[in-house]
Formats: C-alpha cells, structure tokens, sequence
C-alpha cells in the first residue's frame, strides 16, 4: 500500500490520460462497431480484428481513418459525420467512464484542482470519444507522442516550475504551477518525466494484456491498481 501523496492543491496541476484511465475504450469500440453494423456494410468482425492486430503490435488504431478509406473507396453516400452522429448519441446515454473516473474528477472539482485530459491517437476520434463521455467541457489535448514525459519536460521553465499551455485550461490561458499530477497506463507515457511530476501509472486492475501498456515505468512512478489505487494515494479515499 502506497503511502499518500502530498502536494498543494493551489499550486497543482493534473493531467489525465483518456483511453483506459479514465474512459472506457472497449466501450466506445462495441458502440461504435455496432453503429457501424447498422450504417453501413463494413464486417464488425473484420473491424474488430484490424484494431485487435494493431494493438497486439503496441499500436493506436485510428477507427476514423479507417472508416474514411473505406467509405471513399466504396463510393458510399455516408460521411464520418453521419456515423460520429449516431455514434456519439448512442455513447453519452451510457457511463463511459472507467470505475472511479467520476469520483476523481469530484474530488478535484471539490478541491478546486485544475486539471486537463492528454491523449495519444487521431484528433477526429479522440474528440469524438471525449464528446461522447459527456466530458466536452473538460480542457484537453490530442497528441501524436506516445512519451508524453517529453512534452511535460518542454513546460518546464528554469525557475522549476510548469507552465500549462492555453488549450489545457478552462480560461484558455497558461497557467504556472510547481507540480503536476500524472495520470496514465502506458509505460512508455512516462519514460523521460522530469523532476516535479508526480507520476501516476494506472495497471488494469484485470491485469496489463495490451502491448502498449507493458513496460517498466521509472522510479518514482506509482503504480496503482485502477482509478480506486490513484483516489487512495491522492485522495485517501476508495471509490468506484
């Protein structure tokens, strides 16, 4: 058991991973297959095993893109927008978040801790699955670096502490703050964090079986089981 970490609200900044941190993944996969079955002719079965292999190889699979080739070279009358449409009603009548994720963002609205989502993948899905959590209003940057380290690195300042770019805060202004907050599944997320990042590694309380979440994290890293393993060290407390 990790013992609680201490740091200032006031003077703290938390960025969240998305994609099997706090949302569920899986989920938005079977919606949107489903979706996919009903609008167009595409086999569910052989989109399913096109992500599976890309993510056995350690790899984001764009569903996005994917859709956009085929229905360009089908010729179809259907556009991404019109599935995305359907896609996203159908997500946001549903909890999309992983366990734990709404009591985390509770207690950091209740703590008046700022906080913004970092994701890795294709803009146009990423959002797309934000929009769909219901989590619009939440500031949040799409990324094409897997070592999310490397971009915490760059907000350094010489001073020691970390200027939060625009697009991650409410006010879309930069912030200043003396420590971050990480929160992220993916090894790789964490190789080359610097000093001043606290850094949260969430494991699969099922256990780790995608390629891109193996790895060894640096020291100094938390390792916790699930959302519930980040409240308790953050928060002390122990909610799903």
């Amino acid at each position: 058991m990790h013992s609680k970490v201490s740091f200032d609200p006031k003077q703290t900044f938390f960025v969240l991973d998305f994609d099997r941190t706090i949302a569920n993944t899986d989920k938005f996969h079977e919606i949107l297959e489903e979706t996919i079955g009903e609008k167009t002719t595409i086999s569910v079965d052989f989109l399913h095993h096109a992500r599976f292999q890309a993510e056995a190889a350690g790899l984001s699979f764009d569903t996005i893109q994917y859709l956009r080739d085929y229905l360009k070279d089908t010729e179809s009358d259907l556009s991404w927008p019109d599935i995305q449409r359907s896609f996203i009603a159908k997500a946001q009548s549903e909890d999309m978040l992983e366990p734990g994720a709404r009591a985390l963002l509770a207690a950091l609205e209740k703590s008046s801790i700022r906080y913004g989502i970092m994701t890795y993948g294709g803009e146009a899905w990423q959002l797309a699955k934000i929009e769909a959590a219901n989590l619009s209003g939440v500031p949040r940057l799409v990324t094409r670096l897997q070592q999310k380290g490397i971009i915490l690195t760059e907000w350094k300042q010489s001073t020691g502490d970390f200027l939060i770019p625009p697009l991650l805060t409410k006010e879309f202004e930069p912030v200043l703050v003396r420590t971050i907050v990480f929160l992220d599944d993916k090894a790789v997320s964490f190789k080359d964090i610097p000093e001043g990042v606290i850094g949260i590694r969430i494991r699969p309380p099922e256990g780790i079986k995608l390629e891109a979440q193996k790895g060894t994290v640096p020291d100094g890293v938390i390792e916790v089981d699930g959302i519930p393993g980040a409240l308790q060290v953050l928060f002390e407390v122990d909610k799903s």
